[in-house]
């Protein structure tokens, strides 16, 4: 089914970095992780829709709720993180103005400002960009990504874990009894995480996007 009415969304194109290295058991392990992420945003986020292809990629398309793609993306990071994977994400804020059955085969502006800030992000060696509707937007975005690459690319396993969980709204002691460990070690990882600059950056983004 082909639908040509113009709606506004955010997309996350995504690409797994180094999967066709793996072995068996962590291409394995890679993918229940990928399949019990997806599964369980698309429960908490109704219009969600996500697609994997070509066995490395992924796509995500958000409308009522198109301000959520920033977390989502930081979820999914930090979901891989945690576990020794990496992934590179390009967020596009615009319109679909093209949906068809399948998410990777929809157009619109949106999918414009995603899928080349990801080819730029594969030549930059960086692993998350935001572009958005218009220059502003992006010119705002791309310094914010910056910030939020600098912080992605240096979370440990453990650092990675208590922002995964500080992300789904736990409080820190909550975090701790789900990790075992205690509070103050809590609030240690997530300052050594940056977790105070992501929180700026993630109110910024749910700020700015519209909602109607």
């Amino acid at each position: 089914m082909v639908m040509a009415n113009i709606s506004k969304a955010s997309v996350i194109s995504g690409d797994i970095i180094g999967s066709s290295q793996l072995k068996q058991a962590s291409r394995k392990k890679l993918q229940q992780l990928l399949d019990d992420f997806l599964k369980n945003t698309t429960a908490e986020w109704s219009d969600m829709q996500a697609q994997q292809y070509r066995g490395d990629s992924i796509q995500i398309t958000l409308t009522s709720n198109r301000l959520a793609a920033l977390r989502i993306a930081l979820l999914l990071q930090t979901c891989l993180i945690k576990d020794n994977y990496k992934i590179r994400l390009a967020i596009g804020v615009g319109d679909i103005s093209f949906k068809s059955g399948q998410v990777v085969t929809s157009d619109g502006s949106a999918f414009q400002a995603s899928g080349p800030y990801l080819d730029a992000l594969t030549k930059s060696g960086d692993i998350i960009s935001i572009a958005g509707f218009d220059e502003e937007f992006t010119s705002e975005w791309q310094v914010h990504s910056t910030s939020l690459n600098f912080i992605l690319e240096r979370l440990t396993q453990q650092q990675a874990e208590a922002v995964y969980l500080q992300l789904q709204d736990h409080t820190q002691s909550s975090i701790a009894k789900k990790l075992k460990i205690k509070q103050p070690s809590v609030h240690q990882r997530l300052q050594a995480a940056g977790w105070p600059v992501v929180q700026k950056i993630l109110n910024r983004f749910e700020s700015v996007i519209p909602t109607v």
